[in-house]
């Protein structure tokens, strides 16, 4: 069992399609067919099951899959480790948008005393995210609590923090004068929010932003799934809209006053990566716990 034809293997599960794998990895398809051929020889099974012109991993690839992440892992460990002085490592961080929003920074402290380590920032909705770290394609991935349900066990998880949906209005709203805001009131003034969801990525309609009362209308104004501009719309007085509450303090937005109505969602942010894990992202991991 060779490391390379296990980066290959890796590379083909991931694409689904030898001729995909191949442009990415600059080789030709009958190469990888022969590396496969190959690595299926030395395990004596085989890992793929040919479904039309598409490649679909079997009970046996899922089982070598995050052992072959695990083994490419250690090998790259060995090789930075073996280098006395060597190139740095960069770590690749796969995370949607409005998650990097906040913990991109709160990465970047942990590894800015590192000189040897670089972070690279993959943006990618929370699904291709996993799928991204179970192919070894990186080396962390940050999720909302939805998608830990469902992992596999070769997973580990490391607890980030949390955070907040809030009802957000820029200081000149018309309603941020007033101490209690009625549904009535509410839903009448205009929202901005996004038919597409901020985290997994699916276009779910204009509910997707977290609204909390699904059989009551809101008035939605814009449909916005830029969350700068979308921001921008909030702080400018003209639109109400769901927004983290990392964002709201960023922008220097106002919160709902007291309304009759539970508004506010609170979800558990975790960083995903692969066990066993190489040393320096033990390190890491340790770090930030």
């Amino acid at each position: 069992m060779e490391i390379a034809d296990l980066r290959k293997f890796l590379v083909i599960a991931q694409q689904q399609s030898l001729q995909k794998a191949a442009l990415i990895l600059n080789t030709s398809p009958s190469a990888l067919s022969k590396s496969l051929k190959r690595l299926e020889n030395s395990v004596e099974v085989q890992l793929f099951d040919r479904v039309g012109k598409s490649l679909r991993l079997n009970e046996h690839g899922l089982m070598l899959q995050p052992r072959a992440v695990a083994l490419t892992n250690l090998a790259e460990d060995a090789k930075n480790q073996l280098k006395q002085g060597g190139k740095s490592i960069s770590c690749v961080v796969a995370a949607s948008s409005i998650l990097q929003f906040k913990w991109a920074s709160v990465l970047a402290r942990q590894t800015q005393h590192n000189k040897h380590l670089s972070l690279v920032f993959d943006t990618q909705y929370e699904s291709e995210a996993v799928n991204k770290l179970l192919a070894g394609e990186v080396d962390l991935a940050i999720v909302t609590g939805e998608v830990i349900k469902n992992l596999p066990n070769d997973v580990h998880l490391t607890q980030l923090g949390e955070l907040t949906m809030q009802i957000a209005m820029g200081r000149n709203h018309p309603l941020c004068q007033q101490k209690n805001i009625s549904l009535t009131q509410l839903v009448e003034s205009p929202f901005a929010a996004p038919d597409t969801s901020p985290f997994c990525g699916e276009q779910r309609g204009t509910g997707c932003d977290g609204w909390q009362l699904p059989k009551v209308a809101r008035q939605i104004k814009w449909v916005v799934n830029d969350y700068a501009v979308l921001s921008q719309l909030v702080k400018s007085g003209l639109a109400l809209a769901y927004l983290p509450d990392y964002i709201v303090r960023e922008w220097q937005l106002i919160t709902l006053p007291k309304c009759t109505d539970n508004l506010e969602y609170t979800e558990q942010v975790w960083l995903l990566s692969l066990k066993p894990a190489p040393r320096w992202l033990n390190q890491l991991l340790d770090d930030i716990s």
